[in-house]
């Protein structure tokens, strides 16, 4: 009878450390008891992890064809206090993923709000006060409990290398205090092939210490071109490569996932549009347009003269671009985690299937 009631209270023990005292939806098996990070669903290798503003159909659409594991909300901003607020946050969208068993993360940026840019300034004030970076691990953690997420993914962009040691500081905090209740850290982090890296959003990411600190390490394998130069295209193959090489030497591998973007850009008239995939491929189908592939990434690109008379030049993301990525993972990357996807709803059609079937 004693050794029964010794039985019984080690179950409740292992129950509270893995769910928690509010009973959220953690109580999945998992080993070590950090909540859980479920296997690959329809049968893939890798996993799936995806980003979302609030796209309920994409999200639908994603779990019907097995093809993502994690949802990453990104509703949370910093405030210069270090408290986080929401914005456009859905419950709902939360409580159908969690009806589809997956993995719910809340992404947090340093910005004040969706219209506004990454904020390096922001950051420093929070990074140099011990109460404002109390005060952001505090409401994270209140925020999880509260939304029963599975963790945090922490996407502050734009810092100063300056700050590369405090940041490290408070990821390693932030990681201590989910950990502790059972949850999870991801971070996002810019791409680069060296350390410290060459540009300053490159260099206040010490790679090497983030990624013993995290649980997932994602990095943005794109964005190679954009507003700020010539027409060109998001990943090239070869340099994508070169990243994730530079991260399995530096990263433990199982962590590490590839950033798949589903966007390009349209170049006109001085001026750069963000291109969807869908977008693009409706942009292409109004105007007749001629889709060559870029041979470097296997991205689409195509010209033509839009109905305000200028000239356009696009690269985006079809099936063929989006299968070169992933073919191009399995034959060199064989040992990392997975691909984290920018961002549910500017998929084309196809797209969720396929990611299926080209990682298993």
């Amino acid at each position: 009878m004693v050794a029964a009631a010794g039985g019984v209270l080690i179950v409740v023990l292992i129950l509270l450390f893995t769910v928690g005292p509010l009973g959220s939806h953690l109580d999945r098996p998992g080993d070590p008891p950090l909540g859980y990070l479920r296997d690959p669903l329809g049968g893939r290798r890798y996993a799936v992890t995806a980003w979302t503003l609030g796209d309920a159909a994409s999200l639908e659409a994603a779990a019907a064809a097995g093809a993502v594991d994690q949802i990453d909300f990104d509703w949370y901003h910093t405030q210069p206090d270090g408290s986080v607020t929401a914005q456009h946050e859905d419950p709902g969208l939360v409580a159908a993923a969690r009806r589809h068993d997956l993995n719910l993360f809340a992404t947090v940026t340093n910005s004040t709000d969706s219209a506004s840019p990454f904020d390096r300034e922001l950051a420093a004030a929070v990074l140099a006060s011990p109460e404002r970076r109390r005060r952001f691990v505090d409401d994270l953690l209140t925020l999880v409990r509260d939304m029963g997420y599975d963790g945090v993914d922490l996407d502050w962009e734009e810092l100063r290398p300056a700050d590369r040691d405090a940041f490290s500081g408070l990821v390693e905090e932030l990681a201590d205090a989910l950990h502790a209740e059972g949850r999870f850290l991801s971070i996002a982090v810019m791409p680069k092939t060296s350390e410290p890296g060459e540009w300053d959003n490159q260099r206040y990411t010490d790679w090497s210490r983030l990624g013993e600190a995290v649980d997932q390490f994602k990095i943005m394998t794109y964005g190679y071109h954009g507003p700020w130069g010539a027409p060109g295209p998001q990943a090239p193959l070869e340099w994508t490569h070169r990243v994730l090489a530079h991260a399995e030497r530096t990263v433990e591998p199982a962590k590490v996932f590839m950033g798949l973007p589903f966007f390009g850009f349209d170049w006109h008239d001085g001026s750069v549009a963000t291109a969807s995939a869908h977008r693009a491929a409706a942009l292409a189908e109004r105007h007749g347009a001629r889709v060559d592939r870029d041979p470097g990434s296997q991205e689409a690109t195509m010209t033509f003269t839009g109905e305000d008379g200028e000239t356009h030049t696009v690269f985006f993301q079809d099936g063929d671009a989006v299968a070169a990525k992933l073919d191009a993972l399995r034959a060199e990357h064989p040992d990392i985690a997975g691909v984290s996807i920018w961002v549910m709803g500017q998929e084309a059609s196809g797209f969720w299937p396929l990611i299926t079937r080209k990682l298993r």
